[in-house]
């Protein structure tokens, strides 16, 4: 049964007009119904009214927003609206009132609360986000190895951990993340990009490089990482032009309080770029139609290689071992360029975007 308590109460009024009382008491009754029912929801009430606020974007509404957030949960919603809530303060509100929120549920859980227990590991992967951005960064790591450890591991925990890893500089640990990644099927972009930026970190441009070729050529990603750390890539390998492309593009998207990477940083990156370009002087590169071609059009590897097999009338043509200048010019020689209870509308006004992943929305 989905809402009991809805059920009750229009089973109360149903049974309160049939009684054979005055039309008035009947009336008084049922009011006192609908005004329990609507006080015992109360904390819907708030998120809708929250979300009416917060989509109007000016910081007056969102202040507003976030207090009648914050109210909607005090006031009592159901353990996977509470969560989502969470996930929404720690993204774009405050971390604290999130480390709160999933605090409390896991000890729900923990009890053997019905309907909690069954969240507690997405809710502590979730807690690791707080804790992230909330400066404690070895309790982030802590709270995700130990649920790897119970032997749950997916996209989340993935992207989470990783990013985390590489933040810290635990390069060793993030090579032992990879190695139990790889049976792990589909990758999302998020696992990518670790793996990309692992490689960058190591020092191997030319696999990075090839990688992030791959991923921002097949896929799109929605988060800011994987074009500036594509970006940081392009630049250690000399492609200025290049790489103020992806650090624009990284700007294009959304900066989430869970985001590895600031906004300000890439911006920093992005003059480092566009000085170092002009300091070169390096004018073929501007072209931007040729400078995205290079980026995301360009074949590394292509899998073709030349035609050794004869035709029969080339089995009695003569060898000519002389060299004339077509043998110098080839046609086919490719040109390199320098270049995230009242079910549907807490989850509709929760999640009003069309977020990643990947996870990403990013996590982080």
């Amino acid at each position: 049964m989905k809402n009991p308590t809805l059920l009750a109460f229009v089973a109360a009024i149903v049974i309160t007009l049939m009684l054979p009382i005055p039309q008035a008491l009947k009336s008084s009754i049922v009011f006192v119904f609908l005004g329990l029912y609507i006080y015992l929801k109360r904390g819907y009430l708030y998120v809708v009214a929250a979300s009416t606020r917060f989509n109007k974007g000016d910081e007056k509404n969102l202040a507003r927003a976030w207090s009648w957030y914050e109210k909607g949960w005090r006031a009592g919603l159901a353990p996977h609206y509470a969560h989502m809530l969470g996930n929404l303060f720690v993204q774009r509100g405050d971390a604290r009132v999130a480390l709160e929120i999933f605090d409390r549920l896991i000890e729900q859980g923990e009890s053997g609360r019905k309907g909690y227990a069954s969240l507690i590991k997405g809710v502590r992967i979730s807690r690791s986000m707080a804790l992230w951005v909330t400066g404690k960064t070895e309790e982030a790591i802590s709270e995700l190895q130990e649920v790897k450890a119970s032997g749950h591991l997916d996209t989340n925990l993935a992207v989470n951990l990783g990013s985390y890893l590489i933040a810290s500089d635990r390069l060793d640990e993030m090579e032992s993340l990879l190695q139990d990644l790889e049976t792990m099927s589909p990758q999302s972009s998020g696992m990518k990009d670790n793996r990309g930026y692992y490689l960058y970190r190591r020092g191997d441009l030319l696999q990075a490089d090839a990688l992030y070729r791959s991923l921002l050529s097949e896929e799109t990603p929605k988060f800011p990482e994987a074009y500036f750390h594509a970006g940081q890539v392009r630049l250690a390998l000399g492609k200025c032009a290049q790489a103020c492309v992806l650090f624009e593009q990284a700007l294009e998207h959304p900066f989430y309080h869970t985001s590895t990477v600031s906004e300000e940083e890439v911006r920093s990156f992005l003059d480092e770029a566009q000085k170092t370009k002009e300091t070169l002087g390096v004018e073929d590169e501007d072209d931007e139609a040729q400078i995205h071609s290079a980026i995301f059009d360009d074949d590394l590897f292509d899998d073709e290689g030349p035609n050794t097999e004869l035709d029969e009338e080339d089995e009695d043509a003569e060898v000519n071992i002389e060299l004339d200048d077509a043998d110098y010019a080839d046609e086919n020689d490719a040109e390199v360029d320098d270049d995230n209870e009242d079910a549907s509308s807490i989850e509709r006004v929760l999640y009003d975007e069309s977020d990643d992943e990947d996870d990403h929305t990013r996590q982080p």
